[in-house]
């Protein structure tokens, strides 16, 4: 961990070693239909030269009546019926999310819970953008632990991104976002996945990225255009103030990868050079070539990323349904190892490291 007298005030550091908590059940829902980057592009939403930078090649788009909500529950029953549990053993519900949800002022988290499971377990909403999935594994994780009695958790998550809110193909500089549900089950029962230690870090100075230097907003879609991401960042770095900004920005995110890395590792008591797969956040194909794989050591193959590029970013659920996929895909074999990568607004990194068990062979 770094020492103290390094760290500035904002920066903080959450590191764990678990025991005995498993990875039951995963389970990820698409909806049917598909948009290609050559469909955007006929369309006017995408530019070719985008397409080529970034890499994105196609996403899922949500009908009207599958708000993230809807997908989430859809892959919450699935892995709810993997993971052999049932829904009287989860006492929690985490719902991470990044999108609009398909109502105001409501709570999504308790829909999921209706949906899936009906037995009363609290639900609980996470906020935590791209990093949403695995900050609601940390913290269901530290919920098993501290409760005796608890046997099981269902983390979900689910974004649709629609206009006028959100433009899939323009909101962020080369970022593509499809839609998706997530969901695992974690459980104190032995599983096909050991969770073997989660680490977060957090640097709040980073949260003026995507807050830009604008003036507050009253209320959502104020302005009445989509969201645009791409210009708050813009605004910030073309600020006088800020001339040599972004060099700093750039370092500090260095520093929180590589801590929320080195923190997972040494607390799995393993080294990276162990480690078979990386599950990370999709980005666009510049920015995971020198910002993530590539600064690990990870070869493109050994990572889930080519799928992604034909879903897109999937708001909080990258990690989860890229985990799915993967061990539907790759058969994995006891003793594989796999680092999830995630990293969210704010800005927060998590990074878990987890263990393919025997019973991994039926695949949760």
């Amino acid at each position: 961990m770094t020492p103290a007298a390094d760290r500035p005030a904002h920066w903080k550091e959450s590191t764990v070693r678990w025991q005995d908590l498993y990875i039951a059940g995963l389970g990820s829902r698409f909806p049917d239909r598909v948009e290609t980057a050559e469909e955007a592009i006929a369309a006017g939403r995408y530019t070719a030269r985008d397409r080529d930078t970034s890499g994105f090649r196609a996403v899922r788009v949500a009908d009207d009546g599958e708000p993230g909500p809807v997908l989430a529950a859809r892959a919450g029953r699935l892995a709810l019926e993997r993971s052999g549990l049932r829904g009287e053993e989860i006492s929690l519900v985490l719902h991470a999310y990044a999108a609009h949800q398909g109502r105001d002022i409501w709570s999504p988290a308790s829909y999921v819970e209706m949906a899936v499971l009906s037995s009363g377990a609290p639900a609980y909403e996470i906020r935590q953008g791209c990093n949403g999935g695995l900050s609601a594994l940390e913290l269901a994780a530290s919920h098993l632990t501290a409760r005796p009695d608890a046997r099981a958790a269902l983390i979900t998550t689910g974004d649709a991104f629609h206009l006028p809110y959100l433009d899939r193909w323009n909101t962020d500089d080369q970022m593509v976002y499809g839609d998706a549900g997530a969901a695992l089950v974690l459980s104190t029962r032995p599983g096909p996945l050991r969770l073997l230690a989660t680490a977060s870090v957090g640097d709040s100075s980073l949260e003026i990225l995507d807050r830009g230097p604008g003036p507050w907003t009253r209320a959502p879609l104020e302005g009445g255009a989509p969201v645009d991401l791409a210009a708050r960042k813009r605004d910030y770095f073309d600020a006088e103030e800020n001339e040599f900004a972004f060099e700093e920005v750039l370092a500090r995110l260095r520093k929180g990868s590589e801590q929320a890395v080195g923190r997972a590792l040494a607390d799995a008591g393993t080294e990276l050079s162990a480690i078979r797969w990386c599950v990370h956040t999709t980005f666009p194909g510049p920015v995971a070539q020198s910002a993530v794989y590539g600064p690990l050591g990870f070869s493109r193959e050994a990572t889930t990323y080519d799928w992604a590029l034909e879903h897109g970013q999937l708001g909080a659920g990258d990690q989860i349904a890229g985990l799915d996929h993967l061990v539907r895909s790759e058969s994995p074999r006891p003793g594989d190892r796999v680092l999830l990568y995630g990293v969210g607004a704010g800005h927060v990194w998590t990074v878990a490291v987890l263990e393919f068990t025997a019973e991994g062979q039926t695949q949760p």
